[in-house]
Protein backbone atom coordinates (compact mmCIF):
# COMPACT_ATOMS: atom_id res chain seq x y z
CA UNK A 1 0.00 0.00 0.00
CA UNK A 2 1.47 3.33 -1.05
CA UNK A 3 1.75 5.99 1.56
CA UNK A 4 0.39 9.40 0.94
CA UNK A 5 2.68 12.31 1.53
CA UNK A 6 1.72 14.06 4.70
CA UNK A 7 1.01 17.72 4.10
CA UNK A 8 1.89 19.66 7.16
CA UNK A 9 -0.44 22.56 7.80
CA UNK A 10 0.80 25.44 9.82
CA UNK A 11 -1.27 26.59 12.69
CA UNK A 12 -2.70 30.09 12.67
CA UNK A 13 -0.10 31.18 15.19
CA UNK A 14 2.80 29.81 13.14
CA UNK A 15 1.46 31.46 9.97
CA UNK A 16 1.19 34.77 11.84
CA UNK A 17 4.77 34.47 13.11
CA UNK A 18 5.99 33.65 9.59
CA UNK A 19 4.09 36.66 8.21
CA UNK A 20 5.57 38.98 10.81
CA UNK A 21 9.14 37.78 10.26
CA UNK A 22 8.74 38.04 6.48
CA UNK A 23 7.31 41.54 6.84
CA UNK A 24 10.05 42.66 9.19
CA UNK A 25 12.80 41.31 6.94
CA UNK A 26 11.22 43.08 3.96
CA UNK A 27 10.99 46.26 6.04
CA UNK A 28 14.67 46.07 6.98
CA UNK A 29 15.68 45.45 3.35
CA UNK A 30 13.61 48.43 2.21
CA UNK A 31 15.22 50.65 4.85
CA UNK A 32 18.70 49.61 3.73
CA UNK A 33 17.81 50.31 0.11
CA UNK A 34 16.45 53.75 1.04
CA UNK A 35 19.58 54.52 3.06
CA UNK A 36 21.81 53.40 0.19
CA UNK A 37 19.92 55.65 -2.26
CA UNK A 38 20.16 58.63 0.08
CA UNK A 39 23.87 58.08 0.68
CA UNK A 40 24.50 58.02 -3.09
CA UNK A 41 22.53 61.23 -3.59
CA UNK A 42 24.30 63.02 -0.73
CA UNK A 43 27.73 61.81 -1.88
CA UNK A 44 27.04 63.10 -5.38
CA UNK A 45 26.03 66.54 -4.10
CA UNK A 46 29.05 66.79 -1.78
CA UNK A 47 31.32 65.63 -4.62
CA UNK A 48 30.05 68.42 -6.87
CA UNK A 49 30.64 71.03 -4.16
CA UNK A 50 34.12 69.72 -3.46
CA UNK A 51 34.95 69.75 -7.17
CA UNK A 52 33.89 73.39 -7.45
CA UNK A 53 35.85 74.17 -4.30
CA UNK A 54 38.97 72.60 -5.83
CA UNK A 55 38.59 74.65 -9.02
CA UNK A 56 38.23 77.95 -7.20
CA UNK A 57 40.94 77.09 -4.69
CA UNK A 58 43.31 76.62 -7.63
CA UNK A 59 42.23 80.02 -8.99
CA UNK A 60 42.99 81.51 -5.57
CA UNK A 61 46.40 79.87 -5.68
CA UNK A 62 47.09 81.48 -9.08
CA UNK A 63 45.97 84.81 -7.64
CA UNK A 64 48.30 84.40 -4.71
CA UNK A 65 51.17 83.66 -7.08
CA UNK A 66 50.36 86.75 -9.13
CA UNK A 67 50.18 88.86 -5.99
CA UNK A 68 53.64 87.67 -4.97
CA UNK A 69 54.95 88.43 -8.45
CA UNK A 70 53.47 91.93 -8.26
CA UNK A 71 55.12 92.60 -4.91
CA UNK A 72 58.49 91.49 -6.30
CA UNK A 73 58.05 93.64 -9.42
CA UNK A 74 57.10 96.69 -7.34
CA UNK A 75 60.24 96.20 -5.30
CA UNK A 76 62.30 96.32 -8.51
CA UNK A 77 60.51 99.46 -9.72
CA UNK A 78 62.25 100.33 -12.96
CA UNK A 79 60.71 102.08 -16.00
CA UNK A 80 58.35 99.74 -17.90
CA UNK A 81 58.56 97.11 -15.22
CA UNK A 82 56.30 99.32 -13.08
CA UNK A 83 53.45 99.00 -15.58
CA UNK A 84 53.92 95.23 -15.61
CA UNK A 85 53.77 95.23 -11.82
CA UNK A 86 50.51 97.24 -11.79
CA UNK A 87 48.93 94.83 -14.29
CA UNK A 88 50.08 91.83 -12.26
CA UNK A 89 48.70 93.45 -9.09
CA UNK A 90 45.33 94.12 -10.73
CA UNK A 91 45.15 90.55 -12.03
CA UNK A 92 46.10 89.18 -8.63
CA UNK A 93 43.44 91.23 -6.87
CA UNK A 94 40.80 90.17 -9.40
CA UNK A 95 41.74 86.49 -9.12
CA UNK A 96 41.80 86.56 -5.34
CA UNK A 97 38.51 88.49 -5.16
CA UNK A 98 36.61 86.21 -7.52
CA UNK A 99 38.02 83.02 -6.03
CA UNK A 100 37.42 84.23 -2.46
CA UNK A 101 33.82 85.12 -3.25
CA UNK A 102 33.20 81.75 -4.94
CA UNK A 103 34.85 79.78 -2.14
CA UNK A 104 32.78 81.64 0.47
CA UNK A 105 29.57 80.81 -1.43
CA UNK A 106 30.49 77.13 -1.82
CA UNK A 107 31.37 76.81 1.86
CA UNK A 108 28.08 78.50 2.79
CA UNK A 109 26.18 76.03 0.57
CA UNK A 110 27.97 73.12 2.21
CA UNK A 111 27.04 74.45 5.65
CA UNK A 112 23.42 74.96 4.61
CA UNK A 113 23.01 71.57 2.99
CA UNK A 114 21.44 68.98 5.22
CA UNK A 115 23.79 66.07 4.87
CA UNK A 116 22.11 63.08 6.36
CA UNK A 117 19.54 60.40 5.80
CA UNK A 118 16.37 62.43 6.28
CA UNK A 119 13.96 60.03 4.55
CA UNK A 120 15.43 56.98 6.22
CA UNK A 121 15.24 58.64 9.64
CA UNK A 122 11.63 59.64 9.01
CA UNK A 123 10.68 56.11 7.92
CA UNK A 124 12.43 54.59 10.94
CA UNK A 125 10.51 56.95 13.25
CA UNK A 126 7.21 55.89 11.63
CA UNK A 127 8.14 52.23 12.03
CA UNK A 128 9.14 52.78 15.64
CA UNK A 129 5.77 54.42 16.32
CA UNK A 130 3.96 51.60 14.54
CA UNK A 131 5.81 48.93 16.53
CA UNK A 132 4.96 50.80 19.73
CA UNK A 133 1.29 50.75 18.74
CA UNK A 134 1.53 47.02 18.07
CA UNK A 135 2.94 46.50 21.54
CA UNK A 136 0.31 48.70 23.20
CA UNK A 137 -2.76 47.57 21.19
CA UNK A 138 -4.05 44.18 20.26
CA UNK A 139 -5.21 45.27 16.77
CA UNK A 140 -2.63 47.58 15.17
CA UNK A 141 -3.26 49.50 11.98
CA UNK A 142 -0.79 49.12 9.16
CA UNK A 143 1.33 52.22 8.51
CA UNK A 144 0.24 54.36 5.59
CA UNK A 145 2.27 54.12 2.41
CA UNK A 146 4.49 57.15 1.89
CA UNK A 147 5.47 56.56 -1.73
Amino acid sequence: MAQRPIIERQSGFQAAIDGITDGLSRLVRNHFELARTEVRREASAVGQHLGALAVFASIALVGYGLLNLAIILFAAWLGDIAIMAIVALVLAILNLGVAGFAIARIVARLKDSDVGLAQTTEELQKDKQWLKEIRDNSSPELPAKTH
